[in-house]
């Protein structure tokens, strides 16, 4: 046995050297070395129906969310608000902000296998642009040539986008915009999809974000399959997830994140898997009650001042729970709002005094399912009733509800959630003081027309800054829109694992841990 091991340590090299080959071309043949990690999938439990594909469509947060998964824009915001390259692998901007030149990356292309151009990029910055029912991204994009011409409904004018070849895209614009690249990184403004994709009712499908649409159960599951950068390599979203389904698939613990959270999980402790996470919003939402001046009865001021007088803010606040926030100032740099405090006799006073009885009917229609404001109408609704005000409760699903709240007749009050496009005051004025022409530019109709805010509002750039104090004042006085909370995004998590990372414009990121702006095909 000695002899034997020593002729095992004496080989001389050669045969040493010719030996390991050998064993390694054996691990090699028969799968050896370092195993693939495991498939990922991350499940993402949605509180609400299934949102309709329309990529030019008003805010949504859940709409995004999957956009942001499908498709990516020329550029993109990470969840730290830095402005990163997109499907644009670089761009270029004149010295006199001007002229922006984007370079798409090679080899962008879609699910079907068909190029993704310059020309797909100028369909998708064109098509929310003479929108019917909003026109926020004809206010976004307002400084681009021509887009001050642009009429709802009609055939736009000749814009300053042009296509010199398929990897270039060139915008021209007619006074600068020092916050243009911010704007285009707004899921939505600048994503490309296939052209068969320009009208909503063509239904989800793939762009050129790091997933393509692998499986879809229309209004019930998505499957998603990751085509680059990191993340899970299958996310799987549910729709229409009620809180008993929720209650369930965690316990089985079969999810991984829940949001927008089913009306009737909150103020329950999440199983022990699991843990609830809130995080700032940016821009600010809030919750907002907004009384319609282009509707009777709130057309007159005396009947939004009995509606402000009725109803009990800390009922709101109590109803919300961790889910709000007391509103503090309004417009950033601006002071506290002073609004009408709860009284029951001066509301009376105000009806009497308008000639509109001892009791008024209206309606409010809020989102009912997966939002804060599911839980906060009926208290208000309550506080309203003991006042002698008759507030007729209208819970509406799915996208029925995002229709009222643009429609031109309807519901006298809204309970929306929202946010401004960019946390500033101009911005928060866009959002509630209806233009002069067109559609209003965020997600409701106020109803709210007024000349004294057109500087600073309108297309053009600001003349001044906003006169924070004379807006304050307006809405006061005016209460067509009373914001009663600020909300910050809240969702449940599997705990123990790695944290969902959040966007503070869009809330957590369904690709879980990773960077929430992914990566563009084409760019591995």
């Amino acid at each position: 046995m000695l002899a034997r091991a020593h002729v095992r340590r004496s080989l001389p090299p050669p045969v040493t050297l010719a030996l390991a080959l050998a064993a390694c071309l054996a691990c090699a043949l028969a799968g050896c070395g370092p195993a693939a990690p495991p498939a990922t999938t991350f499940v993402w439990a949605v509180g609400q129906g299934e949102p309709r594909f329309d990529p030019a469509g008003p805010p949504d947060p859940v709409r995004w969310m999957v956009e942001r998964l499908l498709d990516q824009g020329l550029v993109v915001e990470d969840t730290t608000g830095r402005v990163m390259p997109g499907i644009a692998r670089a761009w270029d901007v004149r010295p006199d902000g001007l002229t922006y030149t984007f370079h798409l990356r090679p080899g962008l292309a879609f699910d079907d296998g068909a190029p993704c151009t310059s020309a797909d990029v100028r369909r998708a910055l064109e098509s929310g642009l003479n929108r019917l029912d909003h026109s926020g991204y004809a206010w976004l994009l307002s400084a681009i040539v021509g887009v001050d011409h642009a009429r709802p409904g009609r055939p736009l004018p000749p814009l300053g986008i042009a296509t010199p070849d398929d990897h270039t895209l060139v915008l021209r614009l007619a006074r600068a915009d020092p916050t243009l690249l911010r704007k285009l990184a707004i899921a939505g403004t600048s994503m490309p999809w296939p052209a068969v994709a320009t009208l909503p009712e063509a239904g989800w499908r793939g762009g050129v974000g790091p997933y393509r649409l692998a499986a879809h159960d229309p209004g019930r599951r998505m499957v998603l399959a990751r085509v680059a950068g990191d993340g899970p390599d299958t996310v799987r979203i549910e729709f229409a997830v009620t809180a008993a389904r929720g209650r369930a698939l965690m316990r089985r613990r079969q999810v991984d994140l829940l949001w927008p959270v089913p009306g009737g999980l909150f103020g329950e402790a999440p199983p022990a898997a699991y843990r609830v996470v809130t995080h700032p919003s940016r821009p600010t939402r809030r919750l907002w009650l907004v009384m319609r001046g282009d509707l009777p009865p709130t057309t007159r001021a005396e009947a939004r001042r009995a509606l402000a007088l009725g109803m009990n803010r800390h009922d709101v606040i109590e109803a919300l729970g961790a889910r709000g926030a007391e509103v503090g100032p309004w417009l950033p740099g601006g002071r506290p709002l002073d609004f009408p405090p709860h009284d029951v006799d001066a509301a009376h006073a105000a009806l009497d005094g308008a000639n509109l009885g001892r009791s008024m009917h209206v309606v409010m229609a809020y989102p009912a399912e997966g939002a804060a404001t599911a839980d906060v109408a009926r208290p208000l609704q309550n506080a309203w009733a003991r006042a002698a005000l008759d507030v007729e409760l209208r819970p509406l699903r799915g996208g029925a509800f995002a229709a009222e709240a643009l429609s031109n007749g309807g519901a006298q009050l809204l309970l929306v959630e929202s946010a401004p496009w960019f946390d500033d005051a101009a911005a928060e004025l866009a959002m509630l003081v209806e233009t002069r022409r067109g559609p209003p530019v965020g997600g409701f109709h106020t109803g709210w027309r007024t000349r004294d805010f057109d500087r600073w509002v309108g297309p053009q750039p600001p003349a001044t800054t906003v006169d924070l104090d004379l807006a304050a004042r307006r809405l006061e006085e005016d209460l067509v829109a009373i914001p009663l909370a600020r909300l910050p995004w809240v969702w449940i998590e599997r705990a123990g694992g790695t944290a969902v990372r959040a966007h503070a414009r869009y809330g957590p990121c369904a690709q879980g841990a990773t960077s929430a702006s992914g990566a563009a095909r084409g760019s591995r």
